[in-house]
């Protein structure tokens, strides 16, 4: 009788911890998991993150579903994910943007490194720059040259103040002398309606959302802010080569949960994230904006974190550009 009533006890010791710990109740994942996009459909964000979660999906034995998020650049979203329970069923599309917005306001909303577990990194990529067929040039330099006979006359547009394609274009404003005119929307797809329209003319963007146009010729690519020239774009220059020594422009997105989400629960996100982003389908998806598939360890992705968050501070500081 003894031996009964302390295996008894032991039991309801186990199934109360068990209760205490969801995610190590029963194999994860064994419902939906939830994928926060901080943008509107249509950008880039958007792009990257449902050709993701369309394979990792599989991967998982779930689905994954797409919550677009978008307001304030990215804050929404990305609170969102912060407030959300660490159990692996929320998960945030970080972009660039993520560690930068933080470094633009006094009193940052979050804090990439604490309030975030890292998963991995997904790839880096160039922006490319794109304008509406009606402006007259052709490359970086023959953009600066009509850019500085018209001050102030030209529009580039953004997803927002303090999103990393803003933050390009004052770059290239910096490096170059152009003077062109930001205006923000509230995320890439309504910016490039009005790129489409002759509302703006420029946009600091991937590839991805405006590829279709591109070859529509409803836009035109002007010139590829990395260190080479894309393969989906062999005849368009980099600003480098156009215009300006040396210049360069790269982004990222990466895969983060709660803090708090327990290490096995990570480890399992990160080992199908990287069968993900090895799967052929998605590489070739993913090949049209430039992008380098690198998904690394949650360490990995940790240091990138922290030395993107230095990066930005100082490219901020840089182009003086604050968020209230």
């Amino acid at each position: 009788m003894k031996l009964v009533r302390a295996l008894a006890v032991g039991a309801a010791c186990v199934v109360v911890l068990l209760a205490g710990h969801p995610a190590l109740a029963q194999p994860y994942p064994n419902k939906p998991v939830r994928m926060v996009i901080a943008f509107p459909p249509g950008g880039t964000s958007d792009f990257v993150g449902r050709v993701v979660a369309a394979k990792l999906s599989e991967f998982l034995g779930q689905p994954i579903v797409i919550d677009n998020k978008p307001g304030a650049t990215g804050l929404i979203g990305t609170q969102d994910v912060a407030r959300a329970a660490p159990d692996g069923y929320t998960l945030l599309l970080a972009p660039s943007d993520f560690t930068l917005i933080p470094t633009l306001q006094a009193k940052p909303p979050y804090d990439a490194q604490k309030d975030f577990a890292p998963i991995g990194m997904v790839l880096d990529y160039p922006h490319v720059l794109v304008a509406n067929p009606n402006v007259a040039a052709s490359n970086a330099k023959e953009l600066i040259a009509l850019a500085k006979s018209k001050p102030s006359q030209l529009n580039f547009a953004s997803g927002g103040n303090g999103a990393t394609n803003h933050i390009s274009g004052e770059w290239f404003k910096l490096n170059s002398g152009a003077d062109i005119t930001h205006v923000p929307y509230k995320g890439n797809g309504p910016a490039i309606t009005d790129l489409l329209a002759d509302r703006v003319q420029l946009l600091f963007t991937s590839t991805g959302p405006v590829e279709a146009h591109l070859k529509s010729g409803k836009l035109k690519a002007i010139a590829v802010t990395g260190r080479n020239r894309l393969a989906s774009l062999p005849d368009v220059q980099t600003v480098a080569e156009s215009a300006i020594p040396g210049y360069q422009f790269t982004l990222w997105y990466g895969l983060v949960a709660p803090a708090g989400t327990p290490r096995p629960v990570i480890d399992r996100l990160n080992a199908d994230l990287r069968r993900t982003m090895a799967s052929p389908e998605v590489k070739e998806k993913l090949a049209s904006i430039g992008g380098n598939l690198n998904v690394g360890s949650p360490e990995e992705f940790a240091a990138v974190l922290r030395d993107e968050t230095v990066r930005w501070a100082k490219l901020a500081k840089d182009v003086g550009i604050k968020m209230e």
